[in-house]
């Protein structure tokens, strides 16, 4: 006798529970760690001089840079208003939300080695393509960094306004984090993993019970009828609903277990796996107000594109 549907709900949760709160902690230790040494942020400064090399050196920040679609903004703008060219600019936006070293870890444990590996070849195939599409666009004249619509804003000594600041003129709320500086750096790690712990722990949690409510509750046929064959269909399907899917790159992990248990092809997996966090709906909201309709328009279908291109490829050699 199978049991009852509260149970098999909770048992989910546990399950999932029990198999990510180590590498939880690990990640988010991980995210201190690189936080309080600002890795991120002195891999970032090396982009505006960096010549030739700044599409490939965008994608290692992004992909080093613990940062979801809306956390990713911050950065973006800042770069923008000290003229950092487009293609790097867009690489790093298109990055930086499917792969990060927490995110990274917590795939290895929530879905496998396996899609940790394709989570990681994505990222960089989606950077790499995006940058260089948008290279080519600018160098036809049919992009330009103008299409970012954010305009400079100076503090009283000259210096640089925040960039929420900068971003509130577009009418754009960008989150403002305060950082309280710490004569200890190990007191400083601590915090930012608190606050990365903090940060994480309640998306991934609200996406553990989403999956649970998922596998006890949506009949196993309509998943398969909508993203369940080894077709482009599926893909199509799977980029679409991740197109105005809320998800950073951490709660589609467990969304994305529960959907593969239930017989997701995994083409669509890996198509909503990378489509999801890149077109996170906030961020779409933020960067409609930021971009020029004609450059949304293509960091969308860059993002939707070359997620069905990764998606095709696995089902290809899968």
């Amino acid at each position: 006798m199978n049991a009852p549907w509260w149970q098999q709900f909770f048992d989910v949760i546990w399950l999932q529970v029990g198999q990510m709160w180590w590498i939880f902690l690990l990640s988010v230790l991980l995210v201190g760690l690189i936080k309080g040494y600002k890795l991120d942020l002195k891999i970032r400064d090396s982009i505006v001089r960096s010549g030739s090399y700044a599409i490939p050196l965008a994608v290692a920040i992004g992909m080093v840079s613990p940062l979801c679609a809306c956390g990713i903004l911050p950065v973006f703008i800042t770069l923008a208003m000290v003229g950092t060219p487009l293609a790097p600019l867009m690489a790093l936006l298109v990055t930086s939300p499917v792969m990060g070293p927490d995110a990274l870890l917590l795939t290895w444990s929530g879905l496998g080695a396996d899609w940790a590996v394709y989570k990681f070849v994505g990222a960089a195939v989606l950077g790499l393509a995006s940058g260089f599409s948008i290279l080519l666009l600018e160098r036809r004249g049919w992009l330009s960094s103008d299409m970012i619509q954010l305009k400079p804003l100076y503090r009283e000594d000259g210096s640089l306004a925040p960039a929420a600041d900068i971003a509130a003129q577009a009418g754009v709320h960008v989150k403002r984090m305060q950082i309280v500086p710490r004569a200890s750096k190990l007191r400083f790690i601590c915090d930012r993993s608190l606050d990365a712990g903090l940060f994480i722990g309640r998306y991934l949690l609200l996406a553990i019970v989403l999956e649970a409510l998922m596998v006890t509750l949506i009949p196993v046929a309509w998943i398969k009828l909508l993203v369940g064959a080894k077709s482009f269909w599926s893909l199509l399907m799977a980029a679409l609903i991740g197109l105005p899917l809320p998800t950073n790159q951490i709660p589609i992990i467990p969304i994305l277990s529960g959907l593969l248990s239930m017989g997701i092809d995994k083409g669509a997996a890996y198509t909503l796996l990378l489509a999801g966090p890149v077109t996170s709906l906030p961020a779409m909201i933020a960067l409609g107000a930021m971009f020029q309709r004609r450059l949304l328009l293509v960091f969308v279908a860059l993002g939707l594109g070359l997620s069905v291109f990764m998606g095709l490829m696995l089902q290809i050699i899968s």
